[in-house]
């Protein structure tokens, strides 16, 4: 299967609008890519200097020590997976992602695909902290005993400037910011367009069970698949680890209001004490989904430092307490392996199709 072929069917699987559809409208004209290519791109902005449509303009490219090591040392061969490197993004970054698929996978016997986004500063290696992989070829995910496992996406992210706080204000991890998903537009975030083309290469291998195409991830990756999701009507549905919340956090210049044409379910596990209040602003995220009219099914589940039901977010692990940088980081760098059982049966209990409300 050939790259055009590729992006062929990702034109016609992934056919979705965010941010609200075809904006030529008069404005001024501001660069829409991070290399800084203005030519025929005109949108409207505001006295803040953001896009009305897209928020943010597009994370720059930088030279991080994790995007220089992690982004060219991969484990793919340890998950038995094939390294997929056939595309470059328009902004001349070559991209790649991991592709593992059970033995049992075929035309005749589909199974589901699990699209897991890394962590910012960390490679799609940091899939091995979990127990993921442990699960792949056993899970169900569909209800059918015949069917079990799932073919596993590792896409691999890119070394950009970020809007999170101190370690992390650069490095590998996904532009959540610019949030351009308007598949007709020559200005695509580049992440978004990455996504759909390795998706639309897995789905090509004619093995995946299109009503099954779920999304996870963890931090940044996690606020990305939310953003991607919402916006791509051939996910599914979605359960995530710990995301800051993508339409505005932060240090974040140009937050919007949620938008998304996908009725979607989303399972949110994290924290009572997370870094940089990631608790109160994943609340606040489910409360602005909630007001902004997006049809989405919202299941929220806080845990505590044991990695057990809690009821409330910890206020000494507020932004600026001593307790949510030093616990709360603790809390953030481990997957809650208790809980990826509860993801996955959520994932299998929502299909395409399945009622959002």
């Amino acid at each position: 299967m050939n790259a055009r072929s590729v992006t062929g069917i990702a034109a016609l699987l992934l056919c979705a609008c965010g941010g609200g559809g075809d904006y030529g409208s008069p404005g001024t004209t501001t660069p829409p890519t991070s290399s800084g290519d203005s030519s025929a791109f005109v949108d409207q902005v505001d006295d803040k200097g953001c896009y009305v449509h897209y928020g943010d303009p597009p994370r720059p490219k930088t030279s991080s020590l994790d995007g220089g090591v992690f982004g060219l040392v991969n484990l793919c061969a340890t998950l038995g997976g094939e390294l997929l490197t056939d595309y470059t993004d328009s902004d001349g970054t070559p991209r790649f992602a991991c592709l593992s698929t059970p033995a049992n996978a075929s035309e005749q016997t589909k199974l589901p695909l699990l699209v897991w986004a890394h962590p910012s500063l960390f490679p799609i290696d940091t899939v091995h902290i979990t127990d993921i992989p442990l699960k792949m070829s056993s899970a169900d995910l569909t209800g059918d005993p015949a069917r079990p496992g799932f073919i596993l996406l590792l896409p691999a992210g890119r070394d950009t400037s970020h809007y999170y706080p101190s370690i992390d204000a650069s490095g590998l991890g996904w532009d959540n910011w610019y949030r351009n998903l308007d598949r007709g537009s020559p200005y695509l975030n580049v992440d978004v367009a990455t996504l759909d083309h390795f998706i639309a290469e897995a789905v090509a291998r004619n093995n995946v069970d299109p009503d099954r195409i779920y999304m996870s991830g963890w931090s940044n990756g996690s606020a990305m698949t939310i953003l991607y999701a919402l916006n791509t009507p051939q996910i599914a549905s979605a359960a995530v680890y710990s995301a800051p919340n993508p339409f505005g956090e932060f240090d974040d210049p140009c937050p919007q209001a949620p938008f998304g044409d996908n009725p979607l379910p989303i399972y949110h596990v994290h924290n009572d004490c997370d870094v940089f209040g990631i608790c109160p602003g994943g609340e606040k995220l489910f409360d602005d989904l909630l007001t902004s009219g997006v049809d989405a099914n919202l299941q929220d589940q806080i845990i505590n430092s044991a990695l057990q039901a809690a009821s409330a977010c910890n206020a000494l692990c507020d932004p600026g307490q001593p307790l949510g940088e030093s616990l709360g980081t603790t809390n953030h760098v481990r997957w809650p392996v208790n809980w990826t059982q509860s993801m996955l049966d959520f994932l299998r209990d929502h299909p395409k199709g399945s009622t959002a409300q």
